[in-house]
């Protein structure tokens, strides 16, 4: 398999780790107590371990790429250059640390909320660190840090976004009908942080596609791999605004309703899970969008 395949297969494998394991505990603050409390955190664990793996092994998968072979991989002088002498070695470095940092917090905290919150708090150092290994990393100066600032804000608010849907599929999978109501109540009361979180998204990703394409690359944007993927990525991203709308102002309240009314709620049930599922489908893959752009050239640079 070729090299550059595995490291977009790797940030890929990072980008859905850190959403579960920074978005899952800030979605499960917000939660009232369920009975799902193990599972939350068997799954946060899962996805900090699963992160740290990830973050390992895509730092000698950079080094093999940059070093044009698989045999650099395991030669800890060409590790060591790359840790020492670029920002995306220091990023991957920082990014295995603060997962393993916030499963032992996790571990230790056994569910108290100060020690999630510290947890979390790890996690978006984890998801933080995207931005020095992705393109904002490389531009300089004022305007640098204004593109490192919103390549930050982009990776959070995706993190709360794809956490909470993580979380909407783990609650709604179970069959207690306690946790199918919790689910429902959350979604309702979910609107105005999923709305900060798209608007934060957008708003972001506006301030990056205007460094990574600019005036004079936007004449290359629809003829490049880097543009291509990004309109796949913009149509998925109307699609998943589409389906959390839908989901907010007809699903729930259909459920609610069967609820209040001691209807069947098997149906209405049976309805949102299809919808958070395939809402939760497309983020995934628009997060191998994102891994795949990585590696491309934004026409700005080309």
């Amino acid at each position: 398999m070729p090299i550059d395949l595995i490291v977009v297969l790797l940030r890929w494998l990072q980008y859905a780790a850190a959403v579960v394991a920074l978005g899952l505990p800030l979605f499960r603050l917000y939660l009232p107590a369920t009975s799902a409390e193990s599972a939350w955190r068997s799954t946060v664990v899962l996805a900090g371990l699963l992160l740290a793996v990830a973050a390992t092994a895509g730092l000698l998968a950079q080094t093999a790429m940059m070093a044009g072979g698989w045999g650099a991989a395991l030669d800890v002088a060409a590790i060591g250059y790359v840790i020492q002498s670029t920002s995306l070695g220091i990023a991957h470095v920082a990014r295995a640390g603060f997962a393993l940092l916030g499963v032992i917090l996790l571990l230790a905290g056994r569910g108290q909320r100060l020690m999630t919150v510290m947890a979390a708090v790890a996690f978006a150092g984890a998801t933080a660190s995207f931005a020095w290994s992705g393109h904002g990393a490389s531009s300089e100066g004022a305007a640098g840090m204004v593109h490192l600032v919103a390549d930050i804000i982009h990776a959070l608010a995706a993190a709360v976004w794809l956490g909470a849907l993580a979380g909407f599929c783990l609650l709604l999978t179970r069959h207690d009908r306690g946790d199918v109501e919790a689910s429902a109540r959350s979604l309702a009361g979910f609107g105005t942080m999923g709305t900060a979180a798209v608007l934060a998204l957008t708003l972001s990703g506006m301030v990056n596609a205007a460094f990574l394409v600019g005036m004079e690359g936007s004449d290359r944007l629809a003829s490049s791999a880097w543009g291509q993927l990004l309109f796949a990525k913009l149509l998925l991203f109307t699609i998943m605004v589409w389906l959390a709308s839908h989901n907010r102002y007809t699903l729930t309240p259909a459920l609610e309703r069967a609820f209040e009314s001691g209807d069947d709620t098997g149906e209405a049930v049976r309805s949102l899970r299809i919808s958070v599922g395939v809402e939760m489908a497309a983020g995934i893959a628009l997060l191998g969008l994102v891994a795949a752009m990585g590696v491309q050239m934004p026409p700005a640079s080309m």
